[in-house]
């Protein structure tokens, strides 16, 4: 089992504070966690770990588990305590012979716990790891993480009773089986292996996602049609010559997606193109007053479809607040021309071009500069969800290309990179993949 031997501040005077965010990077203290084969112990390096004063810090346990009931008696039978005081159901603290305590808080609200767990994910989506089976299966533990425990604690000069702390920590990590994120953004397994880090590091070669029975029993199994699909887009991925990954399994099937309702796909429609005018008003250099032109290109939108009551908390932020000291924010939004083709696809109102070819700007505006939302919602035809869900599939397979093309340094022809990535985008957010529809908090996870 691997033990950390110390931890250190990365930042003096840093209080600790629990914190309800969603982000998990923000979640926790800036402290360097290490590892004894990662260091080189010098004299010196020992008499200044000896002058450590006491520190405050915080480690998180992810698993998946209904009953919480028993984590306080695992984590008591665990450490070497003097006592257990409840402060209520989803909080206790574990007095120890020396006095010093361990807080924990056991997390379970849904919304809480989904928003960390995709948070993670997404976080670790970005991470280079070559084998993307491995990468993929990692990923999807994440994403059934259900019970997290925030354990706050002290560190001093006394590296045995540190060690002894995270030899304990681990041994409830095994009996609950669960996972331990470190605020070096490190992932490990409850034997203590490295599950994944943000370089991409993994002392795995292979895994295979855990959950509990209540999880397990509800596990979906692809049908001929999810089955068919996928053979349907790999078949297509031949054909063009690019490159494919056999085991990459479909991140959805049918019976897990709601398709989003014609009006909502509209809505949607209208506010991202919104963001989009906006970034090429400002990146053009066409107008002398961009904020000006801008707010009558709103006026206009308000008129015809009520844009402003569609934006996400996102969206709405910039469009209020205008990145002008941030100009790459602005390419961000400039992107999402490509989400609205394919949003307008999806409704039949357009043909989508090949997926190495940018959309045009003025085939959409075309189509929402000649309409208000009655006249467009009477014309638009919502596709089938087999229809969208094929496209889906296929889009999914090529941003595997595109992560691993990047890895490697390479090209391919018959992709454009930033085109998959945003219809990725789009179409995971029409069919509701991972039960999300919050625009902005949409997941590509490759």
């Amino acid at each position: 089992m691997k033990l950390f031997d110390f931890f250190k501040k990365k930042k003096e005077n840093q209080p600790l504070e629990e914190t309800s965010t969603s982000t998990v990077e923000n979640n926790l203290l800036e402290i360097e966690v290490k590892l004894p084969e990662q260091q080189n112990e010098t004299p010196e390096k020992v008499e200044k770990k000896q002058e450590l004063p006491e520190q405050n810090a915080a480690i998180r346990l992810y698993s998946c588990r209904k009953n919480t009931k028993i984590v306080p008696s695992v984590f008591e039978k665990a450490f070497d305590c003097k006592k257990l005081d409840s402060v209520n159901d989803a909080e206790f603290v574990l007095t120890l012979q020396d006095d010093t305590f361990l807080k924990f808080r056991i997390i379970t609200d849904k919304k809480e716990t989904m928003g960390q767990a995709y948070g993670m994910a997404n976080f670790f989506s970005k991470a280079p790891v070559k084998n993307q089976v491995l990468k993929e299966n990692i990923l999807q533990q994440m994403k059934l993480f259900n019970c997290i425990v925030s354990i706050q604690f002290v560190i001093n000069a006394d590296e045995k009773r540190t060690n002894q702390m995270i030899k304990s920590i681990y041994s409830t990590a095994k009996a609950l089986t669960a996972f331990v994120l470190v605020p070096t953004m490190e992932v490990f397994h409850y034997d203590g292996r490295l599950l994944i880090d943000e370089k991409g590091q993994s002392a795995f070669d292979t895994f295979h996602p855990i959950a509990s029975a209540d999880f397990l029993e509800k596990e979906l199994k692809p049908t001929e049609a999810d089955t068919a699909r996928k053979e349907k887009s790999i078949a297509i991925l031949k054909s063009k010559k690019i490159p494919y990954l056999e085991e990459l399994r479909s991140t959805v099937f049918d019976a897990e997606t709601v398709l989003q309702k014609k009006e909502t796909i509209l809505q949607r429609c209208i506010a991202v193109y919104a963001t989009a005018i906006q970034a090429e008003i400002y990146m053009s250099g066409k107008y002398e007053n961009p904020e000006q032109k801008m707010q009558e290109q709103m006026k206009l939108l308000e008129e015809k479809y009520h844009v402003s009551s569609f934006f996400s908390t996102k969206e709405r932020e910039y469009i209020d607040h205008p990145p002008t000291k941030e100009p790459k924010l602005f390419n961000l939004f400039a992107w999402r021309y490509e989400c609205c083709a394919v949003f307008f696809w999806a409704l039949s109102l357009l043909d989508l071009k090949e997926v190495n070819q940018l959309c045009e700007p003025i085939e959409l505006g075309n189509i929402i500069w000649n309409h208000d939302m009655n006249s467009l919602s009477k014309k638009a035809k919502l596709r089938s969800k087999e229809e969208i869900l094929e496209l889906q599939d296929l889009t999914l397979r090529y941003n595997w290309a595109c992560v691993d093309a990047r890895i490697n340094n390479k090209t391919i022809e018959a992709l454009d990179f930033g085109v998959v990535f945003e219809r990725h985008y789009a179409l995971n957010w029409l069919l509701t993949v991972d039960g999300i529809s919050d625009w902005d908090a949409v997941m590509t996870t490759t």
